[in-house]
């Protein structure tokens, strides 16, 4: 099915099961014709004659192509409203027996099972309805029959088979735009499956080894081999002296080869300076150029091609080969750019090697001691943490509540540190559920007006904050758990770092965006660290935090969930003095 529309092809099936279904319908109608009166007759053979010949020419139109043009839409409506005149003349003619809706409410699914546009199915709609609503009319026993009932019955259908239609075409089309990416996905694939064959002997010699004197010949080796060259060598850029220097050994014809030292500089002529400086392939084919170029007539190659190595945009050296047969095409200055980059990647990084594979192991471990970590804040501290707090409640209860004063502080005390103690443990928890993409999300409406005001009420120091309690604010789509978390963090964090001043709440619409904003006026926050406050365990105020708790966690969970809702938070500073967060998120 390469190069056709899926669509097409369904509409052509479609057409051609109608095909069938009308020869038989025409065949059914002409002998059902000759059952009538002789005047009506006449009447109905001269109407089967031009059925007869507009189902042969609709037989024979080239529908793939009527269809791709769009002209076949127009032939669908044709054919469909024909059909429709050919059941008007079988149901009026029937005087005996009341018209039923089934060959209208068949034309009407036909019609809506070839796709077509949305305008000529509701035309189809409309005059199926209008000719069953005129063959219903035109019956004798009209009296008995509900007319209105009957019609209001026959158009419920009708919308009904018409929703279908237009679903089943909207999901067509997009399983069609799959088709057509996946097409052209194939195309890519195709073109880069010559590559990639070309690139399997570079690859697997990227691995043979791990000290660049053994790996270096083979790969540049393979790399002359894809292009029928017998000699090929790399050439390095060395920033102190400015010069490209030959990497030994080279591969010529087969075998490692040792090679003298070479260094050129990068404003003599020559094919490999050239190439370094403006980063374009070159190819020299002709003898007498070659003769000019130090290296070319060192190697006795006639004719050279030669490539830049680039790592990251930045190009590293050179890479020539040279002594083909024949003369160098552009497809092959098209392989080496091809096998060129992995080349550099390799020349690049191996002498980073052992520290990035240091770096990659340790790197490791820590992932593995964060997750170690969490499993023991999640299973190990959690349980015996409830079972404290649960313990501590019960002690303050009355009857069981000690008669020392000092006790009763000391209870107190654990009891505001154990719930402190949670709430780090569950935004670690937070963190690294975040982190994982893993967090639960049940997105609902959320009336901010009401949310606001339970939410300020719970909070303690709620005295301070001020926010115009009689306004209606919009709604918000959004997980309340975690807005409730997002405002509670925010509106915390102003009142312990906002000194003694009020802290405002201030919501506003922007477009499909609500924009809730919690504002003070304390000392603010310094400049330097504005740019990574969101990050974990950042304490913009370690002096304060030491007073009044915290982890540095806060903000950085504010603005892993505020993104998870699909919205963002950002600071500015008050004007005045003073820090304002705002938190954006999609109206409901």
């Amino acid at each position: 099915m390469q190069g056709k529309d899926p669509i097409i092809d369904y509409r052509i099936r479609v057409v051609t099961t109608g095909l069938i279904v009308s020869w038989f319908g025409l065949i059914v109608f002409a002998i059902w014709s000759l059952t009538v009166d002789e005047v009506s007759g006449v009447y109905l053979w001269t109407f089967l004659g031009g059925l007869l010949v507009a189902l042969i020419l609709i037989t024979l139109t080239p529908w793939r192509s009527m269809l791709e043009s769009g002209v076949g839409d127009w032939v669908l409506l044709v054919w469909s409203l024909a059909i429709l005149a050919a059941v008007i003349v079988f149901e009026t003619a029937r005087n005996d027996e009341v018209a039923s809706g089934i060959g209208f409410l068949l034309v009407t699914f036909f019609a809506a099972a070839t796709l077509m546009p949305n305008a000529s199915l509701l035309a189809v709609g409309i005059a199926s309805t209008a000719a069953y609503g005129a063959s219903l009319f035109a019956t004798s026993s009209i009296a008995d029959v509900p007319v209105a009932g009957t019609l209001l019955a026959y158009l419920a259908a009708v919308v009904f088979v018409l929703l279908i239609s237009i679903g089943i075409r909207t999901q067509l089309e997009r399983t069609n735009r799959a088709y057509t990416e996946l097409v052209a996905q194939g195309a890519a694939l195709e073109r880069r499956e010559r590559e990639i064959s070309q690139l399997y002997d570079v690859s697997r010699t990227i691995g043979a080894g791990t000290k660049l004197d053994e790996v270096l010949p083979e790969l540049v080796g393979r790399i002359a081999q894809s292009v029928g060259a017998r000699v090929g060598l790399v050439l390095l850029y060395d920033p102190e002296t400015e010069h490209l220097d030959l990497m030994s050994p080279i591969w010529a014809a087969g075998h490692t080869v040792h090679a003298d030292p070479l260094s050129l500089s990068l404003d003599e002529p020559g094919v490999a300076p050239r190439v370094f400086m403006t980063g374009d392939p070159a190819v020299m084919n002709d003898e007498s150029a070659t003769s000019a170029d130090r290296l070319a007539s060192q190697l006795a190659a006639d004719r050279v091609a030669s490539v830049a190595m680039r790592v990251e945009d930045r190009t590293i050296g050179v890479l020539l080969v040279g002594d083909k047969e024949s003369e160098f095409t552009e497809d092959d200055l098209r392989t080496l750019e091809s096998v060129a980059a992995p080349a550099a990647l390799v020349l690049n990084q191996m002498a980073r090697y052992e520290a990035a594979r240091t770096t990659g192991e340790r790197m490791a471990e820590l992932a593995e001691l964060k997750t170690d970590f969490v499993s023991v804040v999640s299973h190990e501290l959690r349980t015996p943490l409830t079972s404290i707090i649960g313990a501590l409640s019960t002690l303050k209860r009355p009857e069981l509540s000690p008669s020392d004063p000092r006790a009763v502080e000391l209870v107190e005390m654990a009891a505001k540190q154990s719930q402190r103690l949670k709430t780090l443990i569950e935004d670690l928890l937070v963190i690294s559920r975040i982190e994982a993409q893993s967090l639960p999300m049940r997105p609902e409406t959320i009336d901010l007006t009401t949310f606001l005001g339970e939410l300020l009420e719970s909070i303690p120091g709620g005295d301070r904050l001020v926010h115009d309690r009689s306004a209606t604010l919009p709604s918000v789509i959004a997980d309340p758990d975690h807005l409730t978390r997002v405002m509670t963090n925010l509106i915390d964090n102003a009142i312990k770092y906002g000194g003694e001043k009020d802290v405002a709440i201030s919501v506003g619409q922007v477009g499909n965006r609500v924009h809730i904003a919690v504002i003070d006026h304390g000392p603010g926050v310094p400049y330097e660290q504005r740019d990574r406050m969101f990050e974990r365990f950042t304490q913009l105020q370690p002096h304060a935090t030491r007073s009044r708790g915290g982890a540095g966690l806060g903000l950085s969970i504010v603005k892993g969930l505020v993104e998870a809702m699909d919205g963002r938070v950002w600071f500015e500073p008050t004007v005045g003095g003073g820090a304002t967060f705002t938190v954006a998120i999609p109206a409901a």
